[in-house]
Protein backbone atom coordinates (compact mmCIF):
# COMPACT_ATOMS: atom_id res chain seq x y z
CA UNK A 1 0.00 0.00 0.00
CA UNK A 2 1.01 3.77 -0.94
CA UNK A 3 -0.79 5.32 1.92
CA UNK A 4 -3.98 4.77 3.52
CA UNK A 5 -5.72 8.33 3.38
CA UNK A 6 -7.94 8.10 0.66
CA UNK A 7 -6.83 11.28 -0.81
CA UNK A 8 -3.02 10.84 -0.31
CA UNK A 9 -0.80 11.38 -3.29
CA UNK A 10 1.45 8.25 -3.83
CA UNK A 11 4.46 9.48 -5.06
CA UNK A 12 7.08 11.40 -3.04
CA UNK A 13 7.32 14.98 -3.36
CA UNK A 14 10.20 16.84 -4.39
CA UNK A 15 12.84 17.89 -1.61
CA UNK A 16 16.54 17.70 -0.73
CA UNK A 17 18.29 16.05 1.97
CA UNK A 18 20.43 18.64 3.17
CA UNK A 19 22.35 16.10 5.63
CA UNK A 20 22.56 12.77 3.54
CA UNK A 21 23.19 11.25 0.20
CA UNK A 22 20.48 9.22 -0.74
CA UNK A 23 20.99 6.16 -2.86
CA UNK A 24 18.79 3.79 -4.21
CA UNK A 25 19.39 0.38 -5.79
CA UNK A 26 16.08 -0.17 -7.78
CA UNK A 27 15.45 -4.11 -7.42
CA UNK A 28 12.19 -5.06 -9.19
CA UNK A 29 8.85 -3.95 -10.60
CA UNK A 30 7.85 -0.93 -12.28
CA UNK A 31 9.08 2.11 -10.13
CA UNK A 32 6.11 4.57 -9.80
CA UNK A 33 8.65 8.03 -9.46
CA UNK A 34 11.04 7.74 -12.04
CA UNK A 35 10.79 6.97 -15.78
CA UNK A 36 13.39 5.26 -17.50
CA UNK A 37 14.43 2.98 -14.41
CA UNK A 38 15.19 -0.67 -14.65
CA UNK A 39 15.40 -3.58 -12.47
CA UNK A 40 19.08 -3.23 -11.00
CA UNK A 41 19.85 0.36 -11.60
CA UNK A 42 21.65 2.24 -8.77
CA UNK A 43 20.52 6.55 -8.42
CA UNK A 44 22.46 8.64 -6.13
CA UNK A 45 21.10 12.13 -4.87
CA UNK A 46 24.17 13.94 -3.30
CA UNK A 47 23.10 15.79 -0.01
CA UNK A 48 21.20 19.10 -0.53
CA UNK A 49 20.60 18.26 -4.18
CA UNK A 50 16.92 18.65 -5.07
CA UNK A 51 15.16 15.97 -6.54
CA UNK A 52 11.98 13.89 -6.51
CA UNK A 53 9.62 12.43 -9.17
CA UNK A 54 9.74 12.67 -12.49
CA UNK A 55 7.60 15.66 -14.12
CA UNK A 56 3.80 13.59 -14.29
CA UNK A 57 4.27 11.02 -12.08
CA UNK A 58 3.07 12.57 -8.99
CA UNK A 59 0.00 13.67 -10.93
CA UNK A 60 -0.17 10.05 -12.53
CA UNK A 61 0.03 8.69 -8.90
CA UNK A 62 -3.57 10.42 -7.67
CA UNK A 63 -5.27 7.64 -6.74
CA UNK A 64 -3.28 4.51 -7.15
CA UNK A 65 -3.56 2.27 -4.08
CA UNK A 66 -0.03 0.21 -4.25
CA UNK A 67 2.90 -0.88 -5.83
CA UNK A 68 4.44 -4.05 -7.43
CA UNK A 69 8.10 -2.40 -6.78
CA UNK A 70 11.11 -3.39 -4.81
CA UNK A 71 13.52 -0.62 -4.12
CA UNK A 72 16.03 -0.58 -1.60
CA UNK A 73 16.86 3.17 -0.12
CA UNK A 74 19.99 3.97 2.71
CA UNK A 75 20.34 7.47 3.06
CA UNK A 76 24.18 8.07 4.50
CA UNK A 77 25.21 10.34 7.02
CA UNK A 78 28.63 10.56 5.21
CA UNK A 79 29.09 11.94 1.96
CA UNK A 80 29.79 9.30 -0.64
CA UNK A 81 32.53 8.62 -2.53
CA UNK A 82 32.27 7.42 -6.44
CA UNK A 83 35.28 4.77 -7.39
CA UNK A 84 36.93 5.13 -10.95
CA UNK A 85 34.59 2.05 -11.65
CA UNK A 86 31.10 3.69 -10.86
CA UNK A 87 31.91 6.39 -13.10
CA UNK A 88 32.82 4.20 -15.71
CA UNK A 89 29.24 2.99 -15.74
CA UNK A 90 27.26 5.88 -15.37
CA UNK A 91 24.26 6.53 -17.15
CA UNK A 92 24.88 10.22 -18.50
CA UNK A 93 21.14 10.93 -19.42
CA UNK A 94 19.74 10.31 -15.99
CA UNK A 95 20.63 13.87 -14.94
CA UNK A 96 18.67 15.29 -17.49
CA UNK A 97 15.76 12.38 -17.92
CA UNK A 98 13.63 15.71 -15.80
CA UNK A 99 14.01 17.87 -18.69
CA UNK A 100 11.79 15.98 -20.97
Amino acid sequence: MFDYHPLSIPAPYNHSNIDSDELLYYVDGDFMSRKHVTRGMITLHPAGIPHGPHPGLAEKSIGAKETKELAVMVDTFRPLKLTETALEIENEGYVMSWAE
